[in-house]
């Protein structure tokens, strides 16, 4: 007999289903890399996302509508972080370096979370928990090399690769962030104001990509696209992210996005046609395992 699914594993759903969303946009990204445009691009995709977070807040309780001003700046660091920066890197990241790559070093967000704990938090994580981390690492990290692990050492990082390092290392800085304000808001209002505030953080960026708008605004794959993203991937991602960092914390949610470099291996191969190498199925195979153990020490 059919049986629904529980709560948290609608959450884990939740978050499967967005590290699909997010798998994307270094690919459109790549897509839409010859336009050059990361601060329009960027400033599109959250005009949409703020648009349909508007439109589900509507229709709930007038008590979500409404934050304190004494937590403005924290809306702010959440906009610039999270909106801003996560998504203008990742843009201009992709410019120099493969769609799939960019995907993969995503997967370093679990590990960037951890070292701002125990930078600013003192917060261990259970040797259970680590154990994930480390074998989800380590799949990244064979898969970044492509199986020369030699790489590492050798300082063989480009300039997309360190400008999606950042894009990531943005996220990780969202999520610790957003821990305090969850406990006063509703994960909703959190990304509606946010997406608020990345946004008119990039409105006066878009004059740096002035010549390229005529272009974009004429281009239907742009609009669909930036649609797709802002809609999909920035509204109902981001809200059922927080949703999760809510019931299962920040670490374990965040490990979540070891999926992405999964998913966006297989877009890629779909519609960049990056095949995937050897190196990189183990890889994934090591990420899943690796969520297989974060899931398991959040169960007991």
């Amino acid at each position: 007999m059919f049986k629904l699914a529980s709560p948290v594993q609608r959450i884990h759903l939740k978050l499967i289903t967005a590290a699909a969303f997010w798998a994307m946009t270094p690919i459109f990204g790549r897509l839409l890399a010859d336009y050059r445009a990361p601060y329009a691009l960027a400033c599109g995709r959250f005009i949409f996302a703020t648009l349909a977070l508007a439109a589900i807040l509507f229709f709930r309780p007038a008590r979500e509508h409404r934050i304190a001003w004494r937590d403005l700046p924290i809306f702010m660091l959440l906009g610039l972080t999270g909106v801003c920066l996560h998504n203008v890197l990742v843009l201009m990241g992709v410019q120099y370096t493969q769609a799939n790559r960019a995907n993969v070093i995503f997967a370093s967000i679990s590990l960037l979370i951890v070292l701002l704990d125990l930078l600013f938090l003192r917060r261990l994580p259970r040797l259970l928990t680590a154990c994930g981390l480390l074998i989800g690492i380590a799949g990244t990290a064979l898969v970044v090399t492509d199986g020369d692990l030699a790489q590492l050492a050798s300082g063989g990082i480009g300039r997309g690769e360190w400008l999606v390092l950042g894009s990531a290392a943005s996220w990780a800085l969202y999520s610790v962030l957003g821990r305090g304000v969850l406990q006063r808001y509703a994960p909703l209002t959190i990304v509606f104001y946010a997406s608020v505030c990345g946004t008119c953080m990039l409105l006066p960026l878009v004059w740096l990509d002035v010549l390229a708008l005529p272009q974009l605004l004429g281009d239907p794959r742009v609009w669909l696209m930036v649609g797709f993203v802002g809609c999909l991937n920035s509204a109902l991602g981001f809200l059922w992210y927080y949703q999760a960092v809510q019931a299962l914390g920040a670490l374990t949610s965040s490990a979540y996005i070891n999926l992405v470099p999964i998913f966006g291996v297989v877009f890629s191969a779909l519609l960049l046609d990056e095949m995937p190498s050897p190196a990189l199925l183990v890889g994934g195979a090591l990420v899943i395992a690796s969520l297989m153990v974060l899931a398991r020490s959040t169960s007991d």
